[in-house]
């Protein structure tokens, strides 16, 4: 799918990205209803995942999918992914927030650095809601929080971020590295949020763990899964079940009492992933 016409810039794209804020309705339900999010994360530019998604959202209210929607390690040049993608998006038919991941970068040939996925603005679906949006949801608030935004974090109830916080389980890896993000530990800490929806780290240690009263979740990538990994979460008591690609299923497990985020660490997001 591509563009055959010039489409309108979204309206709120020359908002400074940390203070848009709107709130939105779904449909047919009440304030204060149980919602279900479904929360996908690290396609890399799966387009058999992208169809799956699009098939599924509908028995879902709410679609979370944490960042690399596009693959910057194939063949096919990123303006091309980015041109499908966006189209995707615009073609959303429910609430789906979205933030930029590392492979969502754009390089910039001029100045030789990556900039950041400033074509997510550019979508005009009133569903789809992108880095630096803050909406509230039939009684949650929600955040993107793109990957190279500054400041990081913000008062909301649900973050949306490619990175979950450095030093938890859901960005550490079995070898011992730590993929987290260092810049969200004291934001996190400071804000609270009661859900933080995280990818980034393909192969966590947990998918899931409990910290100070915030339930962080990165439901993972099983590359040759038919369908993505992903998560479901009740929002009336943030109860969750992780499917994975291969239909395995996993529900809430038990980990011990953690009264720290993580400590904080001057280095950079990890590139991979």
């Amino acid at each position: 799918m591509h563009r055959s016409t010039a489409l309108p810039r979204n309206p709120l794209a020359n908002l400074p990205r940390t203070a848009r804020t709107e709130r939105a309705r779904i449909a047919g339900l009440p304030l204060g209803h149980s919602m279900t999010i479904l929360h996908v994360t690290d396609f890399h530019f799966n387009r058999r995942w992208f169809n799956w998604l699009l098939s599924t959202a509908g028995t879902h209210d709410v679609v979370v999918m944490s960042g690399d929607m596009l693959d910057l390690s194939v063949a096919t040049p990123a303006r091309r992914q980015i041109e499908w993608v966006s189209d995707w998006l615009d073609e959303f038919p429910s609430p789906l927030f979205v933030c930029s991941g590392n492979h969502d970068l754009e390089w910039n040939s001029e100045s030789e650095h990556w900039a950041p996925a400033y074509w997510l603005r550019d979508v005009t679906n009133p569903h789809v809601f992108t880095d630096g949006q803050r909406v509230r949801l039939d009684g949650l608030n929600f955040l993107s929080l793109g990957v190279t935004m500054r400041p990081k974090g913000g008062e909301a109830d649900v973050w949306v971020v490619h990175a979950a916080p450095r030093g938890t389980l859901v960005t550490k890896r079995a070898n011992g590295a730590d993929a987290g993000d260092p810049d969200l530990v004291y934001p996190a800490r400071r804000a609270a949020p009661r859900l933080v929806l995280s990818g980034h780290v393909h192969t966590p240690l947990a998918w899931r763990e409990q910290r100070d009263g915030t339930l962080f979740l990165n439901p993972g990538r099983c590359a040759y899964g038919p369908v993505p990994n992903h998560i479901v979460v009740q929002t009336d008591d943030m109860s969750s079940q992780l499917f994975t690609g291969l239909g395995v299923r996993s529900h809430d497990p038990v980990f011990p009492t953690v009264q720290t985020v993580g400590a904080e660490s001057p280095a950079a997001l990890t590139a991979a992933g």
